[in-house]
C-alpha cells in the first residue's frame, strides 16, 4: 500500500467509520459547532463558505442543512465520496473538491473560510502560511476566516485524556499515541489498527501538528492581509473566553475593505 493510499485508508477509518461508531455523539457535537459557526460569522443563510480539510463533510453538510452554500475541501478521495453520498442521501446540494489546501485556487468567491480542529498545522511554518494567504485571496472583501486550533500553552490538559489509549471502531480497535514536541512546538500523533475479524494490524503514518500560540498565529493572519478581531477558548455556546486554561483557541479574522 503506497503512503497516498494508506493515509486514504486511514482518513476513510477515522472520518468515515470512527463518526459512525459514535454516530450520536459526533451528531450532536457537530450541531452545537455549527450553531457556534453561525454566530461566531453571522451567517444568515445567504453566505457561501469554504470548509477546508473538511474530511467527511459533517460541518459542510450541517451548514447545508440550514440552507448556507457550501463547498467542502479535501485531499482525501475515499472520505469525499463519502460526504457527496450523505449529502445526496439528505437531499442537500453541497460541492465536495477534491483538492489539496495548499493549494487554492479561488479568488473572492467565499463569505467565510473554515479551518476547523488544528487543520492548519500539518505543514512546516512556510506551507502553513501557504495555507492562510490561500484562504485570504479566496475570501471577499469584508470575508471572513475561522481557525479552531489546540492552545500549546495547555497541550498537557489536551492530551490528558488524548495521549494513549485503545478505542473502538466497528469490529476493531484502535490505539494512539500523541506526544508534545516542545523544541518544535509539535504535537506528534501515531496510530494502530488492530482487528482480528478481518486479520488486519495497520500502522498509521504518524502526523506532526505545528502548535502555535496566539501571537504567533495573530502574526501570520496579519501577514496574509487578514485581521483578527475575536477569540474564543472553544467552539461552543455560549460562547467561551479565551484565557489561561483554554485547551483551544477559535480566532475569527477578516479580509478588509480596501
Amino acid at each position: 500500500m503506497s503512503d497516498v493510499s494508506l493515509r486514504d485508508w486511514w482518513e476513510e477509518l477515522l472520518q468515515i467509520h470512527e463518526f459512525a461508531h459514535y454516530h450520536d455523539y459526533a451528531e450532536n457535537l457537530t450541531r452545537q459547532e455549527v450553531d457556534f459557526l453561525e454566530q461566531a460569522l453571522s451567517l444568515r443563510g445567504v453566505e457561501t463558505v469554504l470548509d477546508l480539510a473538511c474530511g467527511g463533510g459533517r460541518h459542510s453538510i450541517e451548514l447545508a442543512r440550514r440552507g448556507i452554500s457550501v463547498v467542502g475541501l479535501d485531499v482525501a478521495a475515499p472520505v469525499l465520496a463519502h460526504a457527496r453520498a450523505q449529502a445526496s442521501e439528505l437531499g442537500l446540494s453541497v460541492s465536495f473538491v477534491h483538492g489539496d489546501m495548499r493549494e487554492l485556487a479561488y479568488t473572492g468567491r467565499f463569505d467565510a473560510v473554515l479551518i476547523m480542529n488544528s487543520s492548519l498545522g500539518f505543514f512546516d511554518d512556510a506551507t502553513n502560511r501557504q495555507v492562510l494567504a490561500g484562504a485570504a485571496r479566496a475570501l471577499a472583501p469584508g470575508g471572513r476566516l475561522l481557525i479552531q486550533c489546540i492552545n500549546p500553552y495547555q497541550v498537557e490538559a489536551y492530551l490528558r485524556e488524548f495521549r494513549s489509549g485503545w478505542y473502538q471502531i466497528g469490529t476493531g480497535y484502535i490505539l494512539r499515541e500523541a506526544s508534545f514536541d516542545p523544541r518544535s512546538a509539535a504535537l506528534n500523533i501515531g496510530y494502530r489498527y488492530l482487528d482480528a475479524a478481518q486479520s488486519l494490524n495497520v500502522a498509521h503514518p504518524g502526523d506532526r501538528i505545528r502548535l502555535y500560540g496566539f501571537p504567533e498565529l495573530v502574526a501570520l493572519l496579519s501577514e496574509v492581509g487578514l485581521r483578527p478581531f475575536s477569540v474564543f477558548g472553544d467552539a461552543v455556546l455560549p460562547p467561551v473566553p479565551f484565557g489561561e486554561q483554554s485547551i483551544w483557541q477559535v480566532i475569527v479574522a477578516t479580509r478588509d475593505i480596501g
